[in-house]
């Protein structure tokens, strides 16, 4: 098996025995379910590499599911329950505020200046 597959066999055998330890913290004994889940993915991951990739394979299938979740629906509900109403609340109290109303008057200034040498040194 490739680095990257122990890894995330090692991350998913971990994260069940956090869970495990977790619920028998708080005296639920009847999630031993996952103690022999992490015991049964390590030990098959380790005697037999297919079942380890097979393993990995859903692992990263499940992570693009959470991912599509994440990058559609919870950012969607950002957009519309934070930034809409934000813009809405913008636009009731400043008016014009990208001044694409041509304005009542010229905006052309005229500028009288004779420009010197040293205006050219530095022109930013």
């Amino acid at each position: 098996m490739k680095e990257r597959e122990v890894k995330s066999i090692l991350v998913i055998v971990v994260g069940l025995l956090v869970f495990y330890t977790y619920f028998l913290v708080r005296k639920d004994n009847s999630i031993d379910a996952l103690l022999y889940a992490a015991l049964g993915i390590g030990f098959f991951s380790l005697l037999i590499p297919k079942v380890g990739q097979g393993i990995v394979w859903v692992w990263y299938k499940i992570a693009e599911i959470l991912g599509w979740i994440n990058s559609r629906i919870l950012l969607s509900l950002l957009y519309f329950l934070f930034l809409t109403p934000l813009s809405f609340l913008y636009r009731l109290f400043k008016k014009n505020s990208l001044d694409l109303k041509a304005p009542e008057k010229s905006i052309y200034e005229e500028r009288n200046y004779t420009y010197k040498a040293e205006d050219l040194d530095n022109p930013w």
